[in-house]
């Protein structure tokens, strides 16, 4: 069988071994030498059940499809899983590790499975903009009902197989050797008769109809407003895998996973999913020291947020806080967040207890002893008592020369962190800055300026750019409505008002170029917070004030011309201008970084694939002839930076770079 798959026969029992271990795949070599083996020993009158197992420490997992970085063009998982699964001799599946997308298709389509109780399970398929082809829509429903396979399907996490949604799919759950658990399973089933037993031909998950439905109703409302594809395309699958025979049922997921291939939503999320996962290995450098406690300084909103994130990845938290009201109101802030967690369901009680137990807080003198790091989370808090040594992370906005770190917003929850090398910075600077994300869970962007930090760059040039096409005579609520068509959540004049306007007019703008936002607050407006800024808050949400567009008239003539894919293809074309001096200027290596970031700060959605995909997507030329051709005298803004010119002439993207 080549080097793709191994074979052993024992007393009757033929176990094929599969490539195992993190990066181990599902190719089309190693899905044609599984074919080769199981249809060989289904014949062999010496055999009378076969073993799936890997010979590494997890099953093999992967998206197969070409968009996913798989090689299955003609969907040989799909076949391969089908003859599995009507095999005339008992199949078993031995899972270990986190197994993903076609591996569990595999194992689904095995009759019995024996699974470590350490193993995780997922599916990143939707993530990807796609479809799982070859049977889990149909299966997982015969199994675990459309709830937990709605869960695993759309919501893409991986997921612990001793959750309550995912012990169905075990015939056996085991934390000894694998071999003994093997052992006792086939001897039971020998004793039992030894049949197949397909998984088409399992109904356990249909046996509540009704809640069967009612799981599909709720996924229905939850995703009707996303503009995404394949969340949609999945729960038709799973509704008709209740009312088609398997055949139809898996003809049917075909269709739907078609109907994702190759769409501009696929590439785009594709693209993202990789790139994430260029940005995330960072955090695995083995050099990085370990990091068990941090001190916080100040009691901000944004400590708050810290201590927070920091408390629920386990972190022992010191935080220093010199004020005795601010330190009062901080930490019952914290508290209570904590204890309205426990009382939605969200948080266990022990665990509440054990992040409280973790949180040290006051002003002594030996505080922060034992701390590895400490973080500037607010102003005014110097001469706070850091052991010499110990390196003090910058966190408010602004710059340092050394190491800041900019948690998105809110950082309790946000998956993304900016870790900033100043001038100043060491390597020792960037190790501490990766440990301290990956012990947080986060995704950390690196980034090497004297500046400040990518996404307050991407944010500036936001505002800058939607004020440069109300400079020339568009309504601002007409560039809010043309890009929240488009897709983003948070428009420039809409976050202007969240943001607050006097922190957005304080960015300057080029000779003959005006703030608008500053104009706003010379009028009294101050935004959501202060009554009101480009938009009226009320009951029904933020309103188009026409006080602001008469005064905005009253200082340029408004011109309605510009259709609402020119307003995005310019602004888009402006925030990618940006990250394209980002990386000239050394400040990212990739254009990954970006796109990552303009996401996972909600600057753009993630069905675009983030900025730089998005601007390569709608058309480098296109985007480069609007942008020269705009009669704006902020020309650095507007003039595309030269590698747009040298990408068009050899027909690529920013992703190829």
């Amino acid at each position: 069988m080549g080097t793709e798959t191994e074979i052993t026969v024992t007393d009757g029992v033929a176990q094929i071994a599969l490539p195992g271990g993190p990066s181990a795949r599902l190719t089309v070599a190693v899905m044609t030498a599984i074919d080769d083996a199981v249809a060989r020993l289904a014949a062999d009158d010496l055999v009378d059940i076969l073993v799936l197992r890997p010979f590494g420490p997890a099953f093999p997992s992967g998206i197969t499809v070409p968009q996913g970085g798989g090689d299955d063009r003609a969907n040989t998982l799909s076949g391969l899983c089908r003859r599995i699964e009507q095999c005339p001799k008992p199949v078993i599946a031995v899972l270990t590790g986190a197994v993903v997308g076609g591996g569990v298709e595999l194992a689904l389509a095995a009759h019995y499975r024996l699974i470590h109780r350490q193993t995780r399970i997922g599916f990143p398929n939707a993530r990807l903009g796609l479809v799982p082809s070859a049977g889990a829509t149909q299966r997982l429903p015969r199994l675990l009902g459309a709830e937990a396979t709605l869960d695993l399907l759309v919501g893409g996490a991986l997921m612990p197989v001793t959750t309550d949604a995912c012990t169905a799919l075990a015939d056996v759950l085991f934390d000894t050797s694998a071999d003994d658990a093997l052992g006792d399973f086939i001897a039971d089933l020998r004793s039992t008769g030894a049949a197949p037993r397909p998984t088409a031909d399992l109904r356990d998950g249909f046996a509540n109809a009704a809640a069967y439905q009612s799981a599909i109703s709720k996924t229905r409302t939850d995703i009707a407003a996303s503009p995404e594809l394949a969340p949609k395309k999945i729960l038709a699958a799973v509704e008709a895998a209740m009312l088609l025979p398997i055949d139809a049922g898996l003809a049917f997921e075909e269709a739907a996973a078609e109907d994702c291939a190759d769409t501009e939503q696929s590439k785009a999320l594709s693209h993202l999913f990789h790139a994430e996962q260029k940005v995330a290995a960072q955090v695995r450098r083995s050099d990085l020291p370990e990091i068990s406690a941090i001190g916080v300084l100040g009691g901000s909103v944004i400590a708050s947020q810290i201590v927070l994130a920091a408390l629920d990845a386990g972190l022992g938290v010191r935080w220093f806080i010199k004020d005795p009201d601010q330190q009062r109101d901080a930490v019952g802030h914290v508290r209570q967040v904590l204890q309205q967690a426990v009382q939605r369901g969200r948080l266990p009680a022990d665990r509440m207890q054990r992040a409280l137990g973790a949180l040290r807080f006051g002003d002594g003198a030996d505080l922060l002893q034992d701390v590895q790091i400490v973080l500037r989370a607010t102003r005014g808090q110097r001469g706070a008592p850091v052991p010499p040594g110990i390196v003090i992370a910058h966190c408010l906005p602004g710059v340092d020369a050394r190491l800041s770190l900019q948690f998105a917003a809110p950082a309790a929850t946000a998956r993304v962190v900016e870790v900033i090398l100043g001038p100043d910075a060491t390597e020792d600077h960037r190790r501490l800055g990766l440990a301290l994300a990956r012990r947080m869970n986060k995704l950390a962007v690196v980034q090497t300026t004297a500046g400040t930090g990518l996404h307050d760059r991407l944010l500036h040039t936001l505002w800058r750019a939607a004020d440069a096409l109300v400079d020339l005579g568009r309504s601002p609520f007409a560039i809010d409505s043309a890009l929240r068509g488009w897709g983003m959540t948070h428009p420039p004049y809409s976050l202007a008002d969240q943001t607050g306007l006097d922190t957005v007019s304080r960015h300057p703008r080029a000779e003959g170029a005006l703030n608008w936002s500053g104009m706003l607050v010379q009028l009294g407006r101050q935004g959501r917070g202060g009554g009101g800024g480009f938009y009226r808050s009320g009951s029904e949400g933020d309103v188009p004030d026409p006080e602001v567009q008469h005064r905005i008239n009253e200082r340029r003539a408004p011109q309605s011309t510009l259709p609402a894919d020119q307003i995005a293809r310019l602004m888009i074309g402006a925030l990618a201008n940006t990250g394209a001096k980002a990386l000239r200027d050394g400040v990212v290596p990739r254009s990954a970084e970006i796109d990552t970031l303009s996401v996972f700060t909600h600057l753009v959605p993630n069905w675009r694939g983030g900025v730089m995909h998005a601007v390569g997507a709608q058309g480098l030329l296109r985007t480069t002839r609007a942008m020269e051709a705009l009669d704006h005298p902020d020309r650095d803004l507007w003039t595309p930076d030269p590698v747009f010119a040298e990408l068009i002439k050899y027909g690529r993207s920013f992703d190829d770079l």
